[in-house]
């Protein structure tokens, strides 16, 4: 008996040990935060299968997790290796050019150039003969630290997020632990070279839209669920709101079809970092562990949502297989749905029901 005491005693030290160094080292200073509510995959956006039918179109890579839509029917995403690559739905692929960063968001401008916020490199523009210019790194003498998604208004402005100002991709999960609410909506005028920010204290900004008539810009906050609208014309300019709530998963990009639908990719569930957000220092202890441990609060998943102009539900779409396991982007492409994912190895091509 008294060599077990021992050996319990000495695994439990141990224990104690590593739990300690964990939450010593941890790079985290959480604090307490309220999640909005959630109600759960309920109503509206209870389980389906209406993702299954999808065709999983292969990359050159890893981690198409953008995509832009083109004139000619191609499409251009961005691979974890740093490549711009166009493809066609026959599986062809040409790479146009190469970051030598991290491509998250991207789209394509008529004159064959493509504007892309880079996780690593901040925003960029890709010439049509394969160089890469960096339009903005920096603000106020600081880094832009994580460029995430963008959109384009007509007049040349880039609409874009810097997803954390406390940790690039590397540390994503970090910020989420933390929830550092360092988050910016910014924009860039490719005509003057200005640089703004318009929206601080997000909660990991990402996705971005603008709004029919441009009127109106679109940031997703990817923890808690919820979508903000900034005016950027009218009598409401400079005014923000919450223009979609309690959407019971993460939320990614954000994309508007140009008419009457605003599609909204979901990677993960709230649930598990809901469950933690009035324990800080359960989080910071997990923000000390290898990077494998807090990993493992991502689920395989698989949800994109449909909303309208008034930030109603339409319906959701689910793959309980979740083939394309953590779809981080959508895109309505001619009667389609073009989906990204940050950790496949492939593009998913849904058709779209005629109603």
């Amino acid at each position: 008996m008294s060599n077990f005491i021992k050996w319990f005693s000495a695994v439990a030290g141990l224990i104690a040990i590593l739990i300690l160094v964990a939450f010593v080292r941890s790079p985290i200073n959480p604090e307490v935060w309220e999640p909005p509510k959630n109600s759960g995959f309920t109503g509206g956006f209870a389980p389906n299968t209406d993702l299954a039918s999808m065709l999983l179109l292969e990359v050159p890579g890893h981690g198409p997790e953008d995509v832009s839509c083109t004139e000619d029917g191609s499409m251009i995403t961005g691979l974890e290796d740093g490549r711009i690559v166009r493809m066609t739905l026959d599986g062809r692929s040409e790479t146009m050019g190469d970051t030598r960063g991290r491509p998250v968001g991207l789209q394509a401008m008529p004159d064959g150039s493509v504007i892309i916020a880079d996780a690593l490199k901040g925003l960029l523009r890709l010439q049509p003969d394969g160089s890469v210019e960096v339009l903005a790194n920096e603000f106020e003498g600081r880094p832009i630290l994580f460029a995430d998604d963008l959109d384009i208004s007509s007049d040349g402005v880039v609409w874009f997020s810097d997803a954390s100002q406390r940790f690039s991709i590397d540390g994503f999960m970090l910020d989420l632990l933390e929830a550092s609410r360092t988050g910016r909506l910014m924009s860039y005028n490719l005509a003057t070279g200005e640089i703004k920010s318009h929206l601080e204290g997000l909660f990991f900004a990402n996705g971005v839209a603008l709004g029919p008539d441009e009127t109106y810009v679109l940031v997703n906050e990817t923890v808690t669920g919820r979508v903000h609208r900034l005016w950027v014309k009218g009598e409401k300019a400079g005014e923000s709101d919450i223009f979609i709530d309690q959407i019971p998963a993460m939320v990614d990009n954000i994309s508007f079809n140009g008419e009457d639908t605003f599609w909204v990719a979901s990677p993960n569930p709230r649930d598990a970092l809901d469950a933690f957000a009035d324990k800080p220092l359960l989080r910071r202890l997990v923000g000390g562990l290898p990077a494998w441990v807090s990993g493992s609060l991502e689920e395989h998943f698989s949800m994109v949502s449909a909303f309208d102009l008034e930030g109603n539900l339409i319906k959701s779409f689910r793959d309980p297989d979740a083939r394309l396991n953590q779809v981080t982007s959508v895109n309505e492409c001619d009667g389609k749905l073009i989906m990204g994912s940050l950790i496949s190895t492939s593009m998913g091509i849904l058709e779209l029901a005629n109603d």
